[in-house]
């Protein structure tokens, strides 16, 4: 049975080639963790990634929505509409996200498990497209920030470690990694090894 979604709105963002779909997967099964930091890839509930290569969570049905009384049905969708396919399977009090996307299919976009994990771990600068796309701010983790310093040292700077740039080049990744990836002050005195007290002058609205 089909969901009616058209009271939902949404900006769309094209899809133009194998990369950009595997991308667009990435991005969503990766964000939510990433901003709850008590989370893995593989254990925050409401994000079909938990699925991904992991048959022990994409077969698993606890009840199926067709077992709930109406009530039950109402209080798991906090709505009167419960026009919902009968078949959805159940976990832990939520509908399991195996109902609700093709996780075969996605897995079939990418080589192998090491391939998708690398794609919600690694690929910073495709996830920065999307959201901009989108109009959205995406989040990173002290991971993936040190790789893109890692990178950036590479390429401007002849690989010279951040430790040891001085303190003028500090605050252009600094500014950097404000601006351009929506580092909060926190995560750019740790990754910069910069005082607190340093960043906030630089970034005085942007506090942690």
């Amino acid at each position: 049975m089909a969901i009616n979604l058209s009271r939902f709105e949404g900006k769309t963002v094209p899809i133009l080639s194998l990369e950009s779909l595997r991308n667009q997967i990435g991005y969503t099964n990766r964000n939510q963790y990433v901003v709850n930091p008590s989370h893995t890839p593989y254990t925050y509930p409401f994000s079909a990634g938990n699925c991904y290569f992991l048959s022990v969570n994409k077969n698993r049905v606890d009840r199926r929505f067709g077992d709930l009384t109406a009530r039950e049905k109402r209080k798991l969708l906090h709505s009167h509409h419960i026009d919902y396919p009968e078949t959805y399977a159940i976990i832990d009090g939520y509908f399991s996200p195996a109902s609700c996307c093709a996780i075969a299919f996605g897995e079939s976009i990418f080589r192998d498990a090491r391939h998708y994990f690398f794609k919600i771990s690694r690929e910073i600068e495709g996830y920065k497209e999307i959201a901009e796309a989108l109009c959205e701010k995406v989040f990173y983790t002290d991971d993936e920030l040190n790789a893109v310093l890692y990178k950036i040292c590479k390429d401007s700077y002849e690989g010279q470690r951040v430790t040891l740039l001085p303190y003028t080049d500090k605050v252009d990744l600094a500014r950097k990694l404000h601006f351009d990836y929506n580092a909060d002050n926190g995560q750019i005195a740790r990754l910069l090894k910069m005082t607190p007290s340093a960043v906030d002058a630089i970034f005085p609205t942007r506090k942690k």
